[in-house]
């Protein structure tokens, strides 16, 4: 099995196979059973081909894993496995690995036959003859699906802001290191605006907090659906947002986008009794006009959201306003 037909992300490192030593006087057919046995009642899955990477035989476990009958797979490649989620290029580290060690070990994307995604750890051997000629490649496939979702679930939760999945202020903090370098290459401007829903206490105390949380949540909603693809918009915690515009060539681009912004939000929000007339108080810090530090610009985007505030809110101010 040179290449498994799923293409394949970058390996996952693994301990080198174990040479099993036999106790003297074991018999031909005795390591026969005994090899037979480990086979047919392993827990891991078990595929082998031969060097044209044509299917010999599969124990039950991988059938298990995989959705396919023994019958079905006999003569078939691991192409039958195939997930097409991976960069195909990784099929040449792969052959070089074998045919420079005789193993590689990594984690791949497969699709049971029932269309369902599964994740892998994939372990590939080859098997020698005497006179060290390659003759077959054992595939070892364990399953680590569950450990993989979970693994993503940890990385979102690290990332996104629970409530309302926008992006949480370590990914901003992220994404705005990008944007400045993007601004000093390209010599365009961004801009770092801050959003406080206007009334949000108001809301909390006659509607309820599940009502709150309905709000937030659709205003959300709403400022993603109003901004351009590759602009952030992410929630930095109670009814606070932080907007990040980049690309702009002049500041009254950057002011069309927030009024569109603050006419998508004040929409009526229905609730469980009544409806509520969501508004924002937005200010704007301009990279690199008003700073060139982002902690700076942070912060005069934050006093000038409360000049915002302060003057009746549903509006936008700049920093130098």
């Amino acid at each position: 099995m040179p290449a498994p037909s799923t293409d394949a992300i970058p390996p996952a490192t693994a301990a080198a196979p174990t040479t099993v030593e036999f106790p003297v006087g074991w018999s031909v057919e005795s390591r026969l059973r005994l090899a037979d046995s480990l086979f047919n009642n392993s827990s891991v899955g078990i595929c082998v081909t031969d060097t044209a990477e044509h299917i010999v035989d599969v124990n039950p476990a991988l059938c298990q894993l995989t959705g396919f009958g023994r019958q079905a797979l006999l003569g078939k490649t691991p192409r039958v496995f195939s997930s097409q989620l991976h960069d195909k290029a990784f099929f040449g580290h792969i052959k070089q690995a074998l045919a420079t060690n005789g193993q590689w070990q990594g984690e791949v994307w497969n699709r049971h036959r029932n269309g369902e995604l599964y994740a892998i750890r994939l372990d590939i051997a080859a098997v020698y003859d005497q006179q060290q000629t390659i003759t077959h490649y054992v595939g070892i496939m364990v399953d680590i699906t569950q450990r993989k979702l979970q693994m993503q679930a940890l990385e979102k939760s690290a990332h996104f802001d629970t409530l309302t999945g926008l992006p949480n202020r370590l990914l901003f903090s992220d994404r705005l290191h990008q944007a400045l370098a993007q601004a000093d290459r390209t010599g365009t401007m961004l801009a770092i605006c801050y959003l406080d829903l206007d009334s949000f206490k108001e809301i909390n105390d006659l509607h309820g907090h599940p009502a709150g949380d309905t709000v937030l949540r659709e205003v959300a909603s709403r400022m993603a659906a109003a901004i351009r693809t590759g602009d952030t918009v992410a929630r930095l915690g109670g009814d606070e947002f932080i907007v990040l515009l980049w690309g702009l060539e002049q500041q009254m681009e950057c002011h069309h986008m927030l009024d569109r912004l603050l006419q998508a939000v004040r929409r009526p929000i229905p609730l469980a009794q009544g409806s509520v007339l969501p508004a924002l108080s937005i200010g704007v810090a301009l990279y690199p006009v008003d700073a060139a530090a982002p902690d700076v610009l942070l912060a005069l985007a934050d006093a000038a959201m409360y000049r915002s505030k302060t003057a009746g809110g549903n509006r936008i101010t700049y920093h130098e306003e």
